[in-house]
């Protein structure tokens, strides 16, 4: 039978799940909390019903802390417009591009995602690379395939919209690539996915052991997560019957 102390830390644990930048070593509350979570089943399960019925899946680890991770049909998932504040539909689907190309270039191999002792560091720049080669590629193969989603291309003509960086520019612009870039990462730091290390190549970011958590899940649902890993490669058309 639940007690109210098990009520009481219910709710400290979903207080300490809205805290991403929190770890267990940085907190004795958290560190008490997460460890009822491992070492008492009753509790774990208790929290996870809680949880499930707001259609989230919780991840514990003793030196990570909480993860929580939204399903599909959740209504606290968020969407590319809640990510950017404002942004018009056609800035979308660049947000979503984004995001799934910083996945790609932390994690450029699947194997990687399951490895928790990676530390994943990547640069604004390599992320605008991963973009430019997949856009182009995607426009390339979409010549040659008169059957190919054009809402997708058109999502991807937006990307290539975006000006360049200016070489020697003495101030950042928001409106380029890298700004662009720039501006999903910091979104990330703020939600405790990222760190920001350095300003090489536009910027060095370190991805923090949540954010592979959170590319593993995505790697399960998003098919674009697939066409972003998958386009900088050479892409084999089926041959045509004669």
């Amino acid at each position: 039978m639940r007690s109210s102390t098990d009520d009481v830390d219910i709710g400290k644990f979903l207080a300490w799940a809205g805290r991403p930048r929190e770890t267990p070593g940085r907190s004795e509350d958290l560190h008490r909390i997460v460890s009822r979570y491992l070492g008492e089943p009753d509790f774990a399960a208790a929290v996870d019903r809680v949880f499930s019925g707001a259609g989230l899946d919780v991840r514990v680890d003793g030196r990570d802390g909480i993860i929580v991770m939204a399903r599909h049909h959740s209504l606290l998932r968020l969407q590319a417009g809640d990510v950017v504040k404002r942004a018009q539909p056609s800035q979308r689907s660049v947000i979503g591009a984004v995001l799934l190309a910083v996945a790609r270039t932390a994690y450029p191999e699947s194997e990687l995602v399951d490895d928790p002792d990676r530390v994943a560091v990547f640069t604004t720049q390599s992320v605008v690379d991963t973009l430019d080669r997949a856009a182009q590629r995607l426009a390339d193969v979409s010549r040659e395939d008169s059957d190919f989603d054009e809402d997708l291309v058109e999502g991807w003509r937006r990307w290539l919209d975006l000006p360049p960086a200016r070489p020697q520019a003495q101030r950042r612009s928001a409106g380029d690539r890298a700004g662009a870039v720039n501006r999903i990462c910091k979104l990330l730091a703020e939600a405790g996915y990222l760190n920001l290390r350095g300003d090489t190549d536009g910027g060095t970011w370190i991805a923090r052991p949540r954010f592979r958590y959170a590319v593993a899940a995505l790697t399960e649902e998003s098919e674009l997560y697939s066409l972003v890993n998958d386009l900088p490669e050479p892409v084999e058309l089926d041959p045509v019957d004669p």
